[in-house]
């Protein structure tokens, strides 16, 4: 079932207006089934992952998780965003899709409101629940990959994971 922009769940908030969904999938680890299930069902759409913006730094790449590669990281995490919201202000549905709890979220946030494109944040989890705001959370104990992309995309037209505008 392919849903286009308009009369489907879309994040931009109707008329085939764009939006950006950051979806943290620890479990994923950059392979997300939920996040191209999602890709699927949101039409026009883009898959972008963070990790993919820390590996095209060729010379000087440090491991993200050393405290000395903080600098690296946000520089990353400004492209993934920009990237993210230069797609949804011409009429994209993009998925980010990151393995780890977005410790920036700002930066996103800094994004939608310089753009005016819709922000939506959504924690899949299962087990004990993630330091985050528990209505960003998805609890996906249980679930398929089918069923958890069900539920975000339910809960994208009630604007459940709105995270700004």
């Amino acid at each position: 079932m392919n849903r286009t922009t308009v009369g489907g769940p879309e994040l931009g908030g109707g008329r085939g207006a764009g939006g950006v969904l950051v979806l943290v999938d620890p479990s994923g680890a950059g392979n997300s089934p939920v996040a191209e299930l999602l890709t699927q069902e949101l039409n026009p759409s883009v898959h972008l992952r963070t990790d993919d913006f820390q590996r095209v730094i060729r010379s000087g790449r440090l491991p993200a998780h050393l405290p000395e590669a903080g600098h690296q990281n946000a520089t990353a995490l400004a492209a993934a965003a920009q990237a993210a919201f230069a797609y949804a202000t011409r009429g994209y549905q993009v998925v980010v899709e990151s393995p780890a709890a977005l410790t920036a979220s700002e930066t996103f946030r800094r994004e939608s409101r310089a753009t005016g494109a819709a922000l939506h944040y959504v924690v899949l989890h299962s087990g004990p629940a993630p330091a985050v705001d528990p209505a960003h959370i998805l609890d996906t104990t249980g679930l398929t990959p089918e069923t958890a992309a069900k539920s975000v995309l339910s809960a994208l037209t009630r604007r459940t994971h709105l995270l700004g505008w």
